[in-house]
């Protein structure tokens, strides 16, 4: 039985409708001044009937629950037998067991072990973070580690020449493939030692330097007085290692 007839809106006989010296019998009158305690009788009754009827669980709302998602009493409590059905055949409905069902000890592993993974997450997060300093670390200092490179070049006989080392280096050492850097009968410098702002220079002459460092690699030079600066002389060969 529906609750929805049984809503009384409003009475079908009003006495604020009669007029002020209505022209009606007395029985009439008494009639129309029963009418509306007797419709609020009838509806009362009905709802009272609804009420009692076996299918007024089936109108009656239900707020839903996470455990019992029903929105009448009747489903609600269909679900409910179901889950105890389910818990009985050994199957338990999902999202049935919260955690005021379980034993205070199984909470209490249960919050230990949480704790614990919280603790761990922060330790892991630590370590995570510290490594990440040791690579940025180990990467700054490998970018900072010096290059070599070696090589050699064959003498032309222009005054002056660029070897070209496609990078700027800090330090260019230039000797002969005969081991030379300074020859004592002829005063002549063969090679040296040149670093940034400081070139090799004959110790008679400041120019032209024998070997100094330019953007991109070193310049070697063949001049001075009797060319006693050769480090570019022509038919000699000459091995350099290059620190970048």
């Amino acid at each position: 039985m529906s609750f929805e007839p049984q809503k009384l809106s409003t009475f079908s006989k009003k006495i604020i409708d009669l007029p002020d010296q209505p022209n009606m019998q007395p029985h009439e009158l008494k009639e129309y001044f029963d009418s509306s305690p007797e419709e609020l009788r009838q509806s009362h009754n009905g709802l009272c009937d609804a009420l009692t009827a076996k299918t007024a669980a089936s109108a009656l709302g239900f707020s839903r629950t996470a455990g019992v998602p029903a929105d009448t009493v009747q489903t609600a409590v269909e679900n409910v037998q179901q889950q105890l059905d389910a818990a009985v055949m050994g199957n338990i409905p999902s999202g049935s067991v919260t955690g005021d069902k379980l034993a205070q000890d199984v909470r209490d592993r249960f919050t230990a072990i949480e704790n614990a993974a919280k603790s761990e997450a922060g330790t892991r997060a630590g370590a995570d973070s510290n490594l990440q300093n040791q690579i940025n670390t180990h990467t700054a200092q490998i970018a900072s580690k010096a290059e070599v490179i070696c090589g050699y070049y064959d003498g032309d006989g222009t005054a002056s020449r660029t070897i070209d080392l496609g990078k700027t280096p800090k330090a260019v050492l230039v000797v002969t493939n005969s081991g030379e850097m300074y020859t004592t009968s002829g005063a002549t410098l063969m090679g040296g030692l040149a670093v940034s702002s400081s070139p090799v220079i004959h110790s008679n002459y400041s120019s032209p330097y024998g070997v100094e460092i330019v953007s991109n690699g070193f310049q070697v030079c063949v001049g001075g007085t009797y060319d006693r600066v050769g480090t570019n002389f022509s038919g000699r060969r000459y091995n350099y290692v290059a620190v970048i």
